[in-house]
């Protein structure tokens, strides 16, 4: 099979992005030409290890890698904050002094949700921006609602001269996604955003927001991240994630009760010694027996997969990861079949150290960390196989080979 027939998108340039986006600013906005820009880049992330765990106060992994959202921007010198998505190729407006309610669908309710977040933390946002908004992969499991989230955040920041340290806009980002959007999501994505250096694993507990860098040990195999489009899109609150995130509450409620022991307002399954799990999960009902299986499994597999990270073991590390996505779908039970497949090509194809779902895992991507001196047969493989059992998707799929990299960068321009 030819490999040109293969869609594996390179990274684009960032000097060819940023002139697109200036001269789609200048088109959209022409008043405002000669102002001075600023631009916001906000890398999208990935969760090796620590999955579905953020919310109830695990221990998570990730990094940043080299693929972002793009926030270009000029001072709106008006209460009104216009942004236009060149992804979705619309233009969007919020008054700042009527925001109004989410709308369900609208890729606005992010830049509403906010200027809310920034006002209910006692900042006053009263000057507005214009800008071109724009996000270099396809949308699904690598926290591009963060990621916008966080650009807007930083944008609305700068324009009202504030200077936000990242653990407060880690704070903000969640009171987005929970409150305005009604997401009951955990603090994994925007930490791992917000903290990543390109040399090291974020390491995050959740229960405490401690973060903690760990670096590669050396004598390490090569290895490269490879990240697959299924072709499927989704959002997080059309999906079953709320009603997972429900059942590992009521499964921590459970097992705290029948260990009669004291059980918080939400209770969370970090609540739960592990001892109390392993003597009472046998009378926990399902799905919730599933649900708890994998968060305590998922911890000790990123107890362990911290040791591989430092001992350079990335064939040991690569194998918890697959792991961790098998327990994804049978415990978890995310996944859709495109995904399930996907994740099953990747993980018995020679060449692959370990793959899973990014992000929620109902639809859009999954990643891989595979061996670079055999990403042509990696790439074949996946092509021949994901083409065959989906051929709906075969135009709409893409394979991206990705780069770690540092935070957020705002700039003048």
């Amino acid at each position: 099979m030819s490999l040109a027939k293969i869609p594996l998108i390179p990274k684009e340039n960032p000097e060819t992005v940023a002139t697109i986006l200036r001269e789609r600013l200048d088109t959209e906005f022409p008043d405002k030409k000669k102002d001075p820009c600023f631009s916001v880049v906000v890398p999208l992330r990935l969760c090796p290890l620590g999955a579905h765990s953020d919310h109830q106060g695990g221990v998570v992994t990730g990094f940043s890698i080299n693929r972002a959202t793009r926030l270009i921007g000029v001072p709106s010198k008006s209460s009104a904050v216009s942004v236009f998505s060149q992804n979705f190729q619309q233009r969007s407006s919020v008054d700042l002094n009527q925001i109004g309610s989410k709308v369900s669908g609208e890729w606005a309710n992010y830049l509403r949700g906010a200027i809310v977040s920034m006002r209910e933390s006692g900042r006053v946002v009263d000057t507005g921006f214009n800008g071109v908004v724009y996000g270099d992969m396809p949308i699904g499991g690598l926290s591009s609602s963060a990621s916008v989230s966080i650009a807007y955040l930083t944008a609305l920041a700068y324009m009202n001269d504030y200077r936000i340290p990242p653990d407060e806009l880690v704070k903000l980002v969640l009171k987005v996604e929970n409150g305005y959007l009604g997401l009951n999501n955990g603090v994994l994505d925007q930490s791992v955003i917000l903290f990543s250096k390109r040399d090291a694993l974020t390491v995050i507990d959740c229960r405490d927001d401690s973060v903690e860098g760990i670096k590669m040990g050396g004598g390490a195999a090569p290895w490269e991240v490879l990240v697959v489009y299924s072709g499927l899109s989704r959002q997080l609150t059309a999906t079953p994630f709320n009603q997972r995130v429900s059942e590992c509450h009521e499964a921590a409620r459970m097992l705290l009760e029948m260990a009669k022991l004291p059980v918080p307002s939400k209770p969370r399954l970090r609540d739960v010694p592990t001892e109390v799990y392993d003597r009472f999960k046998a009378d926990l009902p399902s799905p919730l027996s599933g649900r708890a299986k994998h968060f305590f499994s998922e911890a000790e597999r990123v107890r362990e997969g911290k040791t591989s990270w430092s001992a350079g073991d990335i064939v040991r590390f690569g194998e918890l990861v697959t792991r961790s996505g098998e327990s994804s779908i049978v415990n978890y039970e995310s996944g859709s079949p495109a995904l399930i497949s996907l994740y099953e090509i990747l993980a018995e194809s020679e060449g692959v150290y370990g793959a899973r779902f990014c992000g929620g895992g109902f639809q859009g991507c999954c990643l891989a960390l595979i061996d670079p001196r055999k990403r042509d047969k990696v790439l074949d493989r996946v092509h021949q196989r994901y083409t065959e059992e989906h051929p709906e998707l075969s135009t709409n799929y893409s394979m991206h080979i990705c780069e770690l990299s540092d935070s957020v960068k705002l700039e003048r321009i």
